[in-house]
């Protein structure tokens, strides 16, 4: 097979791959913007923020459970498949019982944090502890969730974790708030999904081993050798720390807040997060889809296909991604605004967050080819060095600035993460980050689509038509260079892509 055909067939993956876990992700956005509608409806800003706390504490301590061991069935499992089939069972047993391990090690890091704020936050701390059971089997879930996707496609990973997760939790949460619960219960409800996903995950997991491998000889020993052990643990160490790291950077500063500032800032600011989110759509979808691919390419030292994987899906997350956040800096108030008028104080902090992400975003899956090349020891230090920056930030900006000081100091950790994960992937994976055509795109995207959108916020101002009619304005204009220019946003190579058939 030519490496043409090879690449249709890759590139086809990705668009058909990519097209469900868009779905999921749009779906997953969408659940997730609704929760936070229900908990500024129903909670207000102190009673949201009290939520947000005990989500960023649970999600940070979920990272510990997943001990990095998800990214690692994703770098690993493609590679075993080829070189050792054998010892893929071995391997999937090695991934999950950590997890779980490690996920009882995290419920007792929730309780601990539970009597440190309790003096100063009853609601907060009793949420903890309504939480704290979930973790083992959180941890069981989304490493055993990775293992199907490095196994079998998305199907079951977007299905599950994109989609069931996120819409159980509003409707949870609703259902209680209608009931008559406060804050803890709300909280409560969010971690309820997630010991019925990990049950989903083992059984599909299962099902995918036997097709994979055959009858039940060829699955090999549940004892991993010890070269596999150390393949396992010296991928898995790094990325543990910078998974716990990355979700840090990711919901520390909620945290943060509201140990500074209190739980109406937690409110604020976690709202204004929330929002930020909805333009990683894309980016995350195609993470999904890529990850593995990344992984066979660069085993493979196949770095062309690698390269231009990264570059086509880099173009794509730009023309999509962007705009989103072109709007939530343009109209910020009348998008927070749509929790309650006590949210619209949340759009500078929302206005600055929503500029960092672009400029994050710019650079693509940037995280994913690092870590799929190997070099999980550096993207740890990167982490490490971006939550240093991050917190340094946040203990001197939000005591004088508030929620604008936190998202000042978020974006700061962010820019120093994606510059380094740049000039890496550049040096040591030789793969070409922001080329020409990934910055032309860029500069084509923010004049066709901000034009329209920043003639409106300054003409008729902040509100929901100027917000919803640049919109529309933009999408045109953008859709309009699109086809005068195919060749620039390489839409030639997207359809090849979208109608390419197993290869062919």
């Amino acid at each position: 097979m030519s490496r043409a055909t090879t690449s249709a067939g890759g590139m086809g993956s990705v668009a058909r791959g990519g097209a469900f876990a868009l779905a999921g992700s749009v779906v997953s956005a969408v659940m997730g913007l609704l929760l936070v509608v229900v908990l500024g409806r129903t909670l207000g800003t102190a009673g949201a923020g009290v939520v947000f706390q005990a989500i960023a504490a649970f999600t940070i301590a979920m990272s510990l459970a997943r001990f990095g061991l998800d990214t690692t069935a994703v770098w690993l499992l493609p590679r075993l498949r080829t070189e050792a089939p054998h010892l893929m069972r071995a391997a999937v047993v090695r991934l999950l019982a950590p997890a779980f391990a490690m996920g009882v090690l995290g419920a007792g890091a929730l309780l601990l944090l539970s009597r440190l704020v309790g003096a100063d936050n009853d609601l907060l701390a009793d949420s903890l502890v309504g939480m704290a059971w979930a973790l083992p089997l959180a941890g069981v879930a989304l490493v055993g969730l990775a293992a199907t996707r490095a196994l079998g496609g998305v199907r079951t990973f977007v299905t599950v974790q994109n989609i069931a997760i996120p819409t159980a939790r509003p409707v949870l949460a609703w259902a209680v708030t209608l009931a008559g619960g406060g804050a803890v219960a709300v909280a409560v409800s969010w971690v309820a999904p997630l010991p019925l996903a990990a049950g989903v995950a083992l059984l599909i997991l299962a099902r995918q081993l036997r097709r994979v491998l055959g009858d039940t000889e060829d699955l090999g020993s549940p004892e991993p050798g010890a070269s596999l052990n150390r393949r396992i643990w010296g991928y898995t160490a790094p990325r543990a720390v910078s998974a716990v790291l990355e979700e840090s950077m990711r919901w520390l500063d909620v945290l943060l807040v509201g140990l500074l500032a209190g739980p109406s800032a937690a409110g604020l600011y976690g709202a204004a997060t929330r929002f930020t989110n909805a333009g990683m759509i894309l980016s995350t979808s195609l993470r999904i889809v890529v990850a593995p691919m990344y992984s066979r390419h660069l085993g493979a030292k196949d770095l062309r296909a690698a390269d231009g994987l990264y570059s086509v899906t880099t173009i794509w997350i730009i023309a999509f991604s962007v705009p989103i956040y072109l709007v939530l800096a343009l109209f910020g108030g009348s998008m927070i605004g749509l929790l309650g008028q006590d949210f619209r104080e949340g759009a500078p902090a929302l206005g600055i967050l929503a500029g960092g992400m672009a400029m994050v975003l710019t650079a693509g899956n940037i995280q994913s080819v690092l870590l799929m090349s190997g070099y999980s020891s550096l993207a740890a230090l990167n982490k490490l060095a971006a939550v240093a920056v991050n917190v340094t930030l946040l203990f001197l900006l939000v005591p004088p600035l508030g929620i604008v000081g936190a998202a000042l100091a978020w974006v700061a950790g962010m820019v120093v993460d994606t510059v380094l994960a740049i000039t890496q992937v550049h040096r040591k994976v030789g793969v070409r980050p922001l080329p020409r055509a990934v910055l032309a795109v860029l500069a084509t995207t923010v004049l066709t689509f901000g034009t329209p959108a920043l003639i409106l916020r300054l003409s008729i101002g902040d509100t929901v038509t100027a917000m919803l009619s640049g919109a529309a304005l933009g999408v045109v204009c953008l859709v309009i260079v699109m086809w005068r220019a195919p060749r620039l946003f390489q839409l030639a190579d997207l359809a090849s892509i979208i109608t390419a058939r197993k290869g062919t």
